[in-house]
C-alpha cells in the first residue's frame, strides 16, 4: 500500500468514483479528529471522489435525531451528498414513521442496516415487515456483514449467510454485504453467496485489504456487483482507491467498480 497519496493522485483523478459506504457526525465513544464534515468531503473532492452516499453515525442509534442529522447533511451537500436512512429493528413504528416521511427524498437513496450494533438477527421478526417494504420501495439496503467466528461475539447477529434466505424470498430485493464478511475464510464464503443470488451485492468497506480478493471475485461472479466504498472516516478512502489501482483487473472493471454499478444501483447521475 502506498502511504504518500500525492504521488498516486494523477491517477486517481482519471477516474470517476462513487463512495458507496461512507459515515459522517460525531459518535461518542470515539475520538475522531478527521471526523468533521466539511474536511471529509472536501478531501473526497481533492481526489477526485464525485458523489458519495452516507449513514450518519447519530442514526445508528437514535432514529428521530438521526434523520435530522442526515437531512442536515444532504441539504448543506445536495451536489455530493447522498444518504441512507438506518432501519432500527428496535425502534421498529418510529423507523417506518421516519421512512414513510422520507423516502421521496432524491437525495435519500438507500437503507441501511447494523444487525450487530441492534443485537438483532436479520430473520427475526422485527425485521419481517421490513424487507417486504423495502422492496416493494425498490431501493437498495446496505447491511453490515461479518464473520461471526471472531472475539467481538456481537458479530454473531452480522453473518452474511443469513441474508440469503432473504435474498431468495425477495427476489427484487437488491442487498449490499458490507464488508464482504469482514474476516478470514468468509471473505471467500460470500464469493458463493453472490454465485447463487444475483440480487446480492458486496463492498470492502473499512480495513479489508486482502492481495487478490477483488481478484477472485471479478473471477467466480464479475465486477458488476461490487461497489466502492471505504468507511470513511473509519479507514482514509485513499487505502481503497489505490487497492483497485493496483488490482490486477482490467479497465472496465475498475470502472464499474468505481462508479458504475453505483449509478445503476442508486440511480445516480455523474453527468
Amino acid at each position: 500500500m502506498i502511504n504518500d497519496f500525492s504521488k498516486l493522485k494523477p491517477e486517481i483523478l482519471k477516474h470517476k468514483i462513487i463512495d458507496s459506504h461512507i459515515h459522517i457526525g460525531p459518535l461518542g465513544y470515539l475520538f475522531m479528529p478527521s471526523n468533521n464534515a466539511d474536511k471529509i468531503i472536501e478531501t473526497m473532492k481533492e481526489y477526485g471522489i464525485k458523489k458519495a452516499v452516507c449513514s450518519a453515525h447519530s442514526a445508528l442509534s437514535t432514529v428521530k435525531y438521526g434523520v435530522k442529522e442526515t437531512l442536515s447533511l444532504i441539504e448543506k451537500y445536495p451536489d455530493f451528498l447522498y444518504a441512507y436512512l438506518v432501519f432500527n429493528p428496535n425502534f421498529e413504528e418510529i423507523s417506518f414513521k421516519q421512512m414513510d416521511e422520507n423516502l421521496d427524498n432524491k437525495n435519500i437513496v438507500g437503507i441501511k442496516l447494523h444487525p450487530s450494533w441492534h443485537a438483532c438477527y436479520p430473520r427475526d421478526k422485527k425485521y419481517e415487515r421490513f424487507w417486504g417494504y423495502i422492496e416493494e420501495r425498490g431501493l437498495p439496503v446496505l447491511t453490515h456483514s461479518w464473520n461471526p467466528d471472531v472475539a467481538n461475539k456481537a458479530q454473531k447477529f452480522s453473518d452474511p449467510f443469513f441474508f440469503e434466505e432473504i435474498a431468495k424470498k425477495h427476489k427484487k430485493l437488491k442487498i449490499i454485504l458490507a464488508h464482504a464478511g469482514g474476516r478470514g475464510e468468509m471473505l471467500y464464503k460470500v464469493i458463493s453467496l453472490l454465485e447463487r443470488n444475483d440480487n446480492l451485492y458486496v463492498d470492502f468497506a473499512g480495513d479489508i485489504f486482502v492481495p487478490d480478493l477483488i481478484e477472485e471475485y471479478i473471477d467466480k461472479t464479475g465486477s458488476e456487483r461490487i461497489l466502492f466504498g471505504s468507511d470513511m472516516p473509519w479507514i482514509d478512502f485513499r487505502f481503497h482507491i489505490e487497492n483497485i489501482l493496483s488490482s490486477h483487473i482490467s479497465e472496465k472493471d475498475r470502472a464499474n467498480i468505481f462508479s458504475l454499478n453505483a449509478q445503476k444501483l442508486f440511480k445516480i447521475s455523474l453527468d
